[in-house]
Order: structure tokens, then sequence, then C-alpha cells
């Protein structure tokens, strides 16, 4: 009888297996587990005119973020006033009546510091990173342009042009930017979501220095600010300085508009026509605020959807199909309901429907047939992994707990996000876009190359 033995090939292809075994049992055993938050040790404090304060201590190295959030943004402007919170974010670094314009800066950058600003549709902040023997010096800096800001006409229309320019570059002389524009103005038409952070040329053109004065004194007062310092640097202090610059500030009365998006029975469809040889085809739909839980599942079903190189839409209609060359998908989540972008670039101009077509064929394939538990465990781990990195850097963490902490007077509100990451399922994430990805909710919006005859609409 002949003996049977095991070749060489045949041992090394069962030492492949078993170790192929034994990485998807830990893998299977890592997706199962709960992601844990370490919290960052923070201390928080309010003054008696209602400014609020946040202190993140980190001692590894001397160095200190002092960022001040103002809760005022581009949903907050009133119509013909719209960029009026982006124009003012660029006075701000024009000089106070103590301090001459460029004088900031230089105090900034003679201590080896740096310090910058951004406009969002929700808020407007303003941050240091300097040496953490610095803290008196920032916060007397930030304490004087929340007061004594200098409204000069001359200066003012000097700036009101380089904002100009920057719209020029930034939005109409950008293809996407400008016809993006275009479509969510159509979307969210007369609510706080028609314009976009830099607000329309006429306005921008129009702004007076006193309405400016007036955005100023209605907006930045303490009982509408938040002070985040995160480093090397202990909450007594802090609070010592704070009681010292801002303590003898007056509350001002906030009066905000209504936030409410007016109702949407149907699909909307915007056409616009541009200099281009690319068409892009964008989907707008409307979500909840920030605070919502569910805006977790969205994010996390349009990476299965749209974003990873693994997506439906990059495997399906990018690798497989051909009729489209990329794919990208994005939430904007305010302290209001707000909306989601999905966008394609279809490979040519003549494949814009049949690209339409087999989006929507494949979103509909998603919410009656579902996800595999394999394409869902590896998209959920990768945000929980994202998620716990993002908070690893102080600076990060204090961002996310001090933006909670502004919108909506929850800064732990990435607690219960995480709890309900680690309790989410398969069903419930489709549960969750099916109720809010539909085509009654959506804006399908398309920029083409023009024609002669101007824009479709």
């Amino acid at each position: 009888m002949k003996k049977i033995g095991i070749t060489k090939k045949s041992k090394l292809f069962l030492i492949f297996m078993c170790f192929l075994s034994l990485i998807l049992f830990y893998s299977l055993q890592t997706a199962a587990e709960d992601i844990v938050l370490q919290e960052p040790a923070y201390q928080q404090f309010e003054l008696d005119n209602g400014m609020q304060f946040m202190v993140f201590p980190d001692h590894s190295i001397p160095l200190i973020r002092y960022s001040i959030y103002y809760n005022v943004g581009s949903i907050d402007e009133q119509n013909n006033q719209t960029g009026i919170s982006h124009f003012l974010e660029h006075l701000m670094f024009l000089g106070t009546e103590n301090l001459p314009e460029g004088e900031i800066d230089d105090l900034i950058s003679s201590v080896g510091g740096q310090l910058n600003a951004a406009t969002s549709f929700d808020y407007t902040y303003y941050y240091h990173e300097v040496p953490a023997s610095m803290l008196e010096l920032v916060m007397a800096l930030e304490s004087d342009r929340m007061q004594n800001l200098k409204f000069n006409d001359a200066e003012i229309n000097r700036e009101r042009e380089v904002i100009k320019q920057e719209r020029r570059m930034r939005t109409e002389n950008n293809i996407f930017s400008r016809g993006f524009e275009e479509i969510k103005a159509h979307a969210f038409k007369d609510s706080y979501l028609e314009h976009n952070v830099i607000g329309w040329m006429e306005d921008i053109n129009s702004i007076s220095p006193q309405q400016l004065q007036n955005y100023y004194q209605r907006y930045y007062s303490p009982n509408n600010s938040l002070v985040v310092v995160s480093g090397d640097l202990e909450a007594e202090m802090v609070k010592k300085l704070a009681e010292e610059y801002y303590g003898s500030y007056q509350a001002a009365e906030i009066d905000r508009k209504e936030f409410k998006l007016p109702a949407q029975l149907a699909e909307k469809t915007k056409k616009v026509e541009l200099n281009t040889n690319i068409p892009y085809a964008l989907q707008l739909y409307r979500i909840p605020a920030a605070d919502q839980l569910e805006i977790t599942a969205l994010e996390i079903f349009l990476d299965i959807l749209a974003n990873s190189q693994s997506s439906r839409l990059k495997q399906k209609l990018q690798q497989e199909a051909g009729i489209i060359l990329d794919s990208g998908a994005f939430l904007y989540p305010l302290r209001t309901d707000s909306f989601a972008l999905i966008y394609f670039i279809p490979s040519n101009q003549n494949l814009v429907e049949q690209a339409q077509q087999a989006f929507d064929r494949e979103l509909e394939k998603i919410f009656t047939e579902g996800i595999t538990a394999q394409e869902f465990e590896m998209v959920k781990k990768q945000y929980q992994k994202s998620l716990i990195f993002s908070q690893k850097d102080i600076n990060s963490a204090a961002s996310t707990y001090a933006l909670n902490e502004l919108r909506f007077n929850q800064a732990d509100l990435i607690e219960a996000k995480i709890e309900y990451i680690n309790n989410l399922g398969r069903e419930e994430l489709i549960r969750t876009a099916k109720k809010y990805f539909s085509p009654d909710q959506r804006t399908k919006g398309y920029i083409l190359p023009e024609n002669k005859g101007g824009a479709q609409q």
C-alpha cells in the first residue's frame, strides 16, 4: 500500500489557512468590541455676565491654544446682509481703539506664536497658539477686540475689496463652488441656508459700517461667546485672568432669527450651465441638527455609499461600469436643521442621466437588500478608530467639546455619540439612511458644460 504523506506545499497551505482563520477570528472579535472614550480632564466655569470658559490642561509641551468662539455665523444673517459674519471676521484684524492695524499680528509673531480665524455657517472663531507664558497676552488682546474694535469707513471699504476678490477666487472662478452655490440656493430658497458663508456679491457691496458695528455689538458679547484654552496651564490662572479682563463686560440681548426650513414635499431639480468640460451631479438632502445621534449613522452610511475606496459608488459605478470618475459625500451638521451633499462626476456629459439612474438604483438596492456584515463592520470600525484618534489630540478634543457646548450646552455629547455607535446595527443604519435620503427630500443638481441659450432651469 502506498504511504500517504503531506507534501511541503500542503504544509504551507495548511499553515496559511490556520493563519487566515486566526486573522478572521480576531478580526471578528475586534469588530464586536465597543470603543471607549477616554474623556479629557477639563474644567468649566462661567462669569456673572454669561461668558463661558473651558480649560483643557496638557503639560506635555509648554504651549497653549487660546480659542474664542462666537455663537454667530451665516445662518444668523438677515436678508440683504449676507456675508456680514465673514466681513466682521476680517475687520477683527484691522485694529482697535488701543492697537493699530497689524499690531496684534506683530505681538503674536514676536513671541513665536500664530493666530487665525474662520467663519462657519453657525459660529465664528479666533485662535492663538503661543508659548504657555503668553496666556495673559492673548487674553488681553481678545478682550480688547471684543469691546474696542475700530470702525473706520476707509479701512472698511478697503477690506470690502479684499473680500470681493476672495469671493471671485473661491466661488465665482471655481466651477464646482459656483455651481454648488446656485444649486444650494435653489434647494433652500428663502431660508437661512440659501446663501453661503461668503455672502452674495451685491450684499458685500452694500453692507454699511453702521450695520457692521450693530452686528458686532449684538453678537460679539460675553454671553454669546465661549473661550477654550488647551495646553500647559491650570484652570485657576485662566479664571483669575478671565475675571480681570472680561468680568466687567455687560451681557447683550441676543435676538435670533427663526430657524425653520420651508417644507419640501417633492423632489427638486436645478441645472447650471458653466464653462466646464466636466459635468457634476449633486444630491442635496435635508438632515437634522448635530445633536441628533442619527447624524452618526448618516456619516457611516455615506462612507459605505460614496466615500471609502470600497464604497458602492466607487466599486459599481466607477470601477465596474466606468460611468463616473469619482464620488464623495459630506454632512454639514449645525445647531439647527441642515443638509448632506452627495456628489459624483459622470465620465462625460452624455452619461449624466445614465449615472443618475445608476446612483438611484444603487441607493434603492441598499435600502431593499441591505448591506453585508463584513461591509458594515469594516466601515464602522474605521469610523470608530478615526473618532477615537481625533480625540487623542488635546486641541482636537477641546474643539469637539467646545462646539457641543456652544451649540447645545452639552459638552459631553460625544460620549452619547460613541454609545450610539457601539449599539448601532445594520438594520438601524439602513432605516435611518432611508428616512433622510428619500427622493421627496432631495434636490438634484447638475453642473453642465454650457450651451448656447444660457442655463437650463
